[in-house]
């Protein structure tokens, strides 16, 4: 196991924390190690790969002195165990490449995060890669992290930190970044956490009541801490999109909206912070099918508009000559 605690071509250990566990633990390894090489991954793989995290895992061991004694070796070889064994079965299943987001998470994400090694189990380590994996793509990945880190960084000192606590601010974390599937549970979530904790990862200003945005935010589900900010909604398939023909709004309640696209039916989610294209899986029937019949001209958009729906303190259009709906604040006044 010697050679995967050195740094390239030899040269001196650059994470001295880590390569001593690695020697400690490095029996409990050998499996993990076979199976991957059958996986065709190479010993060369391998070792770039538990390199390449040893300065996160020496990072965060490090700071575990700072409020109190160090923590003791056999924590120390817990973690160091199941992080290799994490990056070995990574490697082994071809997602820990350069720029993957699992690498992305093992050697930046978790060491930057204030955890306290004796009440959190590694498992938040599998926790956290396959988190990153279902935000990627949803919503902004590093938003996600960085509002993690800024919670567990306001977590009390005298509140106890567990496992699920963290997946409780890592799954607030990920609407505030924008998962707007996520918004119930999340908005669930909040009142669990203690008050600074939630204020930190939800960025509320200074004097801002995190109970008092939540009510706002349920009565105008786009809006946060602020006006609604007008954006496009969707896009053409061509451009990576979900339509094929322009879409035509037909109904909403300030967060989920129905739409028809020629012929299918589609939800649309949007709240302060993301939205979500998904198909309706709803039996189709011909009334739906159908272009919805134009509720109003409104004279911002002209004769262009073929659906303009009111809800929750915003107004989302529909045009025949777009494929991107625009959702907009609701200025009281008839569309």
């Amino acid at each position: 196991m010697s050679t995967y605690a050195v740094g390239p071509g030899g040269a001196a250990e650059p994470a001295p924390l880590w390569a001593a566990a690695l020697r400690r633990v490095s029996g409990t390894l050998a499996r993990d190690l076979d199976v991957a090489r059958a996986g065709r991954a190479s010993d060369g793989a391998l070792a770039e790969g538990l390199r390449a995290v040893g300065p996160g895992f020496d990072r965060l061991v490090a700071r575990q002195g700072g409020a109190g004694p160090a923590v003791a070796q056999p924590v120390v070889d817990r973690w160091a165990t199941h992080w290799a064994r994490s990056v070995v079965a990574l490697v082994g299943a071809g997602r820990f490449g350069e720029g993957s987001v699992s690498r992305w998470v093992l050697e930046w994400v978790v060491p930057a995060l204030r955890l306290d090694l004796r009440t959190v189990t590694p498992l938040v380590i599998d926790d956290l890669v396959t988190a990153a994996a279902q935000v990627s793509g949803r919503a902004d990945a590093t938003d996600w992290a960085r509002g993690i880190e800024a919670g567990l960084a306001a977590w009390p000192s005298g509140v106890p930190l567990t496992d699920d606590r963290v997946r409780e601010v890592g799954a607030v974390s990920a609407w505030r970044a924008g998962h707007v599937r996520l918004r119930s549970a999340a908005r669930a979530l909040v009142p669990n956490l203690p008050e600074a904790v939630a204020g930190a990862v939800l960025r509320a200003e200074p004097g801002q009541d995190v109970p008092d945005l939540l009510a706002r935010n349920a009565e105008t589900p786009c809006a946060w801490g602020g006006p609604v900010v007008e954006r496009p909604i969707g896009a053409f398939r061509g451009f990576g999109g979900a339509w094929l023909l322009p879409p035509v709004v037909t109904g909403g309640d300030g967060h989920r909206w129905s739409v028809v696209s020629g012929q299918t039916r589609w939800t649309v989610l949007t709240d302060a912070f993301g939205e979500a294209v998904l198909p309706d899986e709803s039996e189709p029937d011909s009334d739906a099918a159908a272009p919805a019949p134009r509720q109003a001209s409104w004279e911002r958009y002209g004769d262009d508009v073929t659906g303009a729906v009111r809800a929750g303190g915003v107004v989302l259009v529909s045009r025949r000559s777009s494929h991107r709906l625009l959702l907009v604040a609701d200025g009281g006044a008839t569309p």
